[in-house]
């Protein structure tokens, strides 16, 4: 007699020991225990990246020991070299040249500048060269170029003249901070300035050369002669057989009457005996 399959034999059925505690029913999976578990905050991918490459590009100890070094002996190659450059006789001043210069004479200048020889190029200053300039009243400015190794190069700017002064002891050249440049000879086309006190102190002289160099180019050699008694009564007089005549006034507007007055000139003859009036440039007159 066949038993039925539905339920398993006794041999097949698990055998228990007495001693063995049963299975607690409630007990959990490793697994439902592990998502049940707080889980530790992981770092981003990215913190991780950096930190790496951070900890790849940290210099190494010896290396700071070697910048220091490197730039430690750089500095003191520098110093040494400017020492040498400054002090050394190797780059000892032989050749002075002098450029610029028209009226003065070049032994003058090579006389007074004969110090600089023998000087260290880099030790000369355009202080010093000043300095040495000093008593030349017809130099302007100075400018000092070195020329490596054993040249220095003094580039001067004279005093132009701009205008001609007479006094008892003749005709003189004057430039517009009224320095005395020259005797005027007869080649001098300047215009002569006739203007109270002495030239460069006296107020009527600066507005006679304010006015004067107000005046366009194309005018200013026509210009004979400039006078101002005071110091807004500026007149010229103009070259030619005519004598024509401005009267200027102060020095007000003095771009405004420049413009006026060359318009008004167009319009006359160098013949014509006339007086430009532009003391009031907006309101000019011609007199004939």
């Amino acid at each position: 007699m066949k038993r039925p399959q539905g339920r398993p034999s006794a041999k097949s059925r698990p055998q228990v020991s007495a001693g063995a505690p049963k299975a607690n029913k409630t007990s959990k999976s490793p697994r439902a225990t592990a998502l049940e578990s707080p889980r530790e905050p992981r770092e981003p991918r990215a913190l991780r990246r950096i930190d790496s490459r951070v900890v790849a590009l940290r210099p190494k100890r010896g290396l700071g020991r070697i910048v220091f070094i490197s730039t430690a002996v750089s500095v003191s190659l520098l110093v040494a070299f400017v020492l040498v450059a400054a002090f050394s006789p190797l780059l000892a001043i032989e050749n002075v040249n002098i450029r610029g210069n028209q009226r003065i004479p070049i032994k003058l200048l090579n006389a007074a500048l004969s110090n600089q020889i023998g000087k260290p190029l880099p030790q000369a200053t355009l202080d010093g060269v000043s300095q040495d300039l000093k008593n030349f009243t017809l130099i302007q400015s100075i400018s000092v170029v070195n020329l490596p190794p054993h040249t220095l190069e003094v580039r001067i700017v004279e005093r132009q003249p701009i205008c001609i002064i007479k006094s008892a002891l003749g005709s003189f050249l004057y430039d517009p901070a009224g320095v005395r440049i020259a005797s005027a000879g007869s080649s001098d086309l300047y215009p002569v300035v006739e203007a109270a006190g002495k030239p460069g102190a006296s107020p009527e002289f600066g507005v006679a050369i304010k006015a004067l160099l107000a005046l366009p180019l194309s005018l200013y050699p026509r210009v004979a002669t400039v006078s101002a008694p005071s110091m807004d009564s500026v007149t010229f007089k103009l070259r030619g057989m005519a004598g024509q005549k401005v009267i200027w006034g102060d020095t007000t507007q003095s771009a405004l009457k420049a413009r006026v007055l060359l318009a008004l000139i167009k319009h006359q003859k160098k013949s014509d005996r006339v007086t430009y009036d532009v003391s009031s440039p907006k309101a000019p007159t011609v007199r004939y």
